[in-house]
């Protein structure tokens, strides 16, 4: 009779640890949800992003909506669930600000090799158009200025929308430079990044002038 008992009690632990309900590698619901958003970060970047440093931005946004979808909780949830999403936050979290510093250091090991040359012919474009127009102020008698205003405004447009994007995607990147952090407030990020529009615009005035 004891060697029956033993022999089920044996029988039981042993399904018991084989169950994949009992045997778990998380201590908690916010390691789990923890793990859960780490690999919800890393398949976005890796198949959304091509793991490439040009689209950390698109990261930044990705991350946000996921999180609102998957990992948002309200007042009325279980402490559980709570729990799961406070997890999946901070392990999407974890891995933005692991490929922002990544994507920052690999940007400025490449800061001696990388010029803009097409920012540089336009400065030389710029820098002849005021010589040859100071010549002709002197020396042409039917001087007169050419008419760009058509040019100007097609101009401002289509450089004012280039010139908002990358704004705004290197927003985070200056801040890390003055505050040696990145914001992950979005609301705080969201505010700065408003204020690339009349900035950049008010540099391609200038450019203008």
């Amino acid at each position: 009779m004891m060697n029956k008992i033993f022999n089920l009690t044996f029988a039981l632990a042993a399904a018991l640890m084989s169950s994949p309900v009992a045997v778990s590698a998380y201590t908690s619901d916010f390691d789990r949800g923890y793990d859960q958003g780490q690999k919800a970060a890393q398949n976005i970047w890796n198949h959304k992003d091509g793991g490439n440093c040009a689209n950390i931005s698109d990261l930044e946004y990705q991350v946000k909506d996921y999180i609102q979808t998957h990992f948002w909780w309200h007042s009325g949830d279980s402490a559980f669930t709570k729990s799961f999403d406070k997890g999946g936050q901070a392990g999407m979290k974890n891995v933005l600000q692991q490929y922002q510093t990544q994507c920052h250091n690999d940007h400025h090991d490449n800061d001696n090799v990388n010029v803009d040359t097409g920012m540089c012919s336009g400065l030389g474009k710029d820098a002849a158009s005021e010589i040859a127009e100071k010549y002709a102020e002197d020396h042409c008698p039917n001087y007169s200025r050419p008419v760009t205003s058509i040019f100007q405004k097609k101009y401002k447009e289509e450089c004012f929308e280039i010139g908002l994007d990358d704004c705004k995607g290197a927003i985070n990147d200056e801040v890390y430079l003055y505050c040696g952090r990145y914001i992950d407030d979005y609301s705080v990020l969201k505010g700065l990044k408003f204020k690339c529009g009349y900035k950049v615009s008010g540099y391609i005035d200038d450019s203008l002038h």
